[in-house]
């Protein structure tokens, strides 16, 4: 027998060997390599697809290999692969940890990723015997490349060549407009960026109105609701508004009329104030002044400052002879108890001093005020009205 026929006949009977052994092919012999020495624990984790991850494969933490892949087996209740990984005993990880499909390169090998969860915060110990049911896998290279050739054949690509051929027919020609443009976009740009702090003065105003607003919600609510009503009555009335209005314009154009045809008068009167204004204005604070003695009359504005507190003893005599002789000169008291009885022409007749006192008709006399006090003259008549006044006989 020559050596390849005894080569085949070995071949043949090793291949016997193994079938009797129960041979369950490549994945059933020991493989080399694996990062799980020593102590371990084991843990599992599904996948859709593990697509060519094969056992012995990196179990990786932060790039750091602490294990490998033990069995990848179907799982007939999920339809989903179950990957069964060794890790060491000194790695530490939260149960709530998650497994991803990873690969070093675009087309390097596979290996399982775990790491903490980014979105909820850890829980617990990952323990022997435990399942990572969050898992996630990378796209397959055939994906890559799929879209890699959709984009390269005639797609996004070739809208953006069409775009830039549009975006260039529109601007040729215009090269000097766009550039002005652009200078005069600069210039807005720059103007905004120096009212920044206005700018953000005023949004922040705007927050305060619209937190004011939205805090009296109830009221506006209120408003509005009321509104609807007012609204009503306004509509009903909207005759009568419009008559009123009516009678507005005619009572405007009259008015006009009116201004047009005395406005030589009007103004002629104007000039005829400016003087009384002038005086007015000339008078200045004195006027004020003058009228609050009004209020104090016939006593001077600071007669409290004079004399302080609730009473003023005063003896004032009023000398009104030169009043009544000026309307009963030269009536004797008969005539004046004819005219208006004893008891009125006894009243004049003292008020006056007398009657017969008084001076004739076309001589001209200066009257006097005579007020009580030493070394005063009074004239009979006015003490006795004294007298009567103050509650003595006559």
């Amino acid at each position: 027998m020559s050596r390849v026929g005894r080569a085949v006949v070995a071949a043949v009977a090793g291949l016997v060997a193994l079938t009797g052994c129960g041979f369950h092919g490549a994945y059933s012999l020991p493989l080399p390599g694996g990062a799980a020495t020593g102590k371990t624990y084991t843990v599992s984790a599904e996948f859709k697809d593990v697509q060519d991850l094969t056992p012995q494969a990196a179990v990786r933490v932060n790039d750091v290999a602490v294990g490998d892949v033990s069995g990848i087996k179907l799982d007939p209740s999920t339809l989903k692969a179950r990957v069964t990984m060794r890790v060491k005993q000194s790695v530490v990880l939260p149960a709530n940890a998650v497994a991803t499909l990873e690969q070093t390169t675009l087309l390097g090998e596979k290996f399982v990723a775990i790491s903490p969860p980014t979105n909820v915060a850890p829980v617990g110990r990952l323990t022997n015997g435990a399942t990572i049911s969050s898992a996630s896998e990378l796209p397959s290279v055939e994906e890559v490349f799929g879209l890699l050739s959709q984009v390269l054949n005639g797609g996004d690509l070739g809208d953006l060549q069409t775009i830039n051929l549009e975006v260039s027919k529109a601007l040729s020609g215009r090269e000097a407009d766009i550039r002005g443009a652009l200078a005069q976009l600069t210039t807005f740009i720059g103007g905004l960026a120096a009212q920044k702090h206005e700018i953000v003065r005023a949004i922040d105003g705007l927050d305060r109105l619209s937190g004011a607003l939205a805090a009296q919600n109830t009221t506006i609510a209120t408003a509005l609701n009321e509104l609807g009503p007012g609204l009503k009555v306004l509509a009903d009335e909207r005759a009568q508004f419009t008559a009123l209005l009516t009678h507005l314009s005619r009572f405007g154009r009259i008015a006009g009329k009116v201004i047009k045809a005395s406005a030589s008068q009007t103004i002629a009167e104007l000039h005829d104030l400016k003087p009384v204004l002038h005086h007015l204005a000339a008078a200045g604070a004195n006027l004020p002044r003058s009228l609050e003695v009004l209020i104090t009359f016939p006593f001077p504005r600071d007669v409290g400052v004079a004399a302080p507190g609730d009473y003023v003893n005063a003896a004032i005599n009023i000398d009104l002879s030169p009043v009544l002789c000026a309307f009963f000169a030269g009536q004797t008291p008969a005539q004046l108890a004819a005219v208006f009885g004893p008891a009125e022409a006894q009243l004049i007749s003292l008020l006056s001093g007398g009657a017969e006192q008084c001076p004739k008709a076309g001589s001209v006399t200066s009257p006097t005020s005579h007020l009580s006090g030493r070394g005063s003259s009074i004239p009979a008549g006015q003490s006795q009205l004294a007298r009567l006044l103050m509650g003595g006989t006559p």
